[in-house]
């Protein structure tokens, strides 16, 4: 475990010193100054920014910051470096992890309690909201990096197209297509936690929307980050490098 601990500070190094990190981490806060400008006009400061932050703030942010830069890592070879040392392989991933959940889930914690801070001035939210939203988009952080960091593994070359690929199909194809797969949706899952309403991003065109549940929404994003993590540390164990 202290192995992936030291990955993990690397990790976390990396992102604080590259200068992408810095322009990606602005997406997590642009939900709220929205919803402060929409709060101040009178309007509800959630029913727009919350979606905005889970559906497209939020992966935006992870995909390109985690999926990316452990890609190229794969692809230049200096992932190598880890592999080399006294350790399981699987530890580095792990570490990785650690680190890119750490990260993103600062930056969206930060920035979803801005969005949280922005609702309550508007007298229309409950103290347990300030925490709730919150850390849901924590735990959608981590879910996101964990599925980030198992794609990167997976397809070192084209990391972000294919995370992107696959999370317009489960956040906005399936959900669109038939209301019941709604479940399948990460971002639905994180609004669930979160306590909002999560209808997708564009109308289903058939069925009824799952009935909310904190349990399932646990589920998903688990299964969410376990199974790309899973086939990646076989993969890892597996590949030549």
């Amino acid at each position: 475990m202290s192995a992936a601990l030291s990955i993990a500070r690397v990790s976390i190094l990396r992102a604080v010193r590259r200068p992408s990190s810095w322009w990606l981490s602005a997406l997590a806060f642009l939900p709220a100054l929205l919803g402060a400008w929409l709060g101040y006009k009178g309007y509800g400061a959630l029913a727009v920014p919350a979606p905005l932050l889970a559906y497209v703030a939020a992966p935006l942010l992870v995909v390109p910051w985690v999926a990316g830069v452990l890609g190229e890592a794969f692809e230049r070879r200096t992932v190598v470096y880890w592999f080399v040392r006294p350790m399981a392989r699987p530890t580095a991933l792990l570490g990785e992890w650690l680190g890119a959940a750490a990260s993103v889930g600062v930056v969206l914690l930060l920035g979803s309690a801005m969005l949280a801070v922005a609702n309550a001035l508007t007298g229309n939210a409950s103290i347990g909201s300030l925490a709730r939203l919150p850390l849901a988009m924590l735990a959608h952080a981590v879910a996101l990096a964990g599925f980030s960091v198992g794609v990167a593994t997976l397809s070192p070359k084209h990391p972000v197209s294919l995370a992107v690929g696959v999370l317009a199909v489960t956040e906005v194809a399936l959900p669109s297509l038939w209301a019941p797969l709604q479940a399948v949706s990460l971002s639905h899952q994180a609004l669930v936690l979160a306590g909002l309403d999560a209808a997708p991003l564009l109308p289903s065109l058939v069925g009824d929307a799952p009935t909310p549940s904190v349990g399932v929404a646990l589920a998903v994003l688990a299964i969410f980050a376990a199974v790309p993590l899973g086939l990646a540390v076989r993969t890892v164990i597996d590949r030549d490098l």
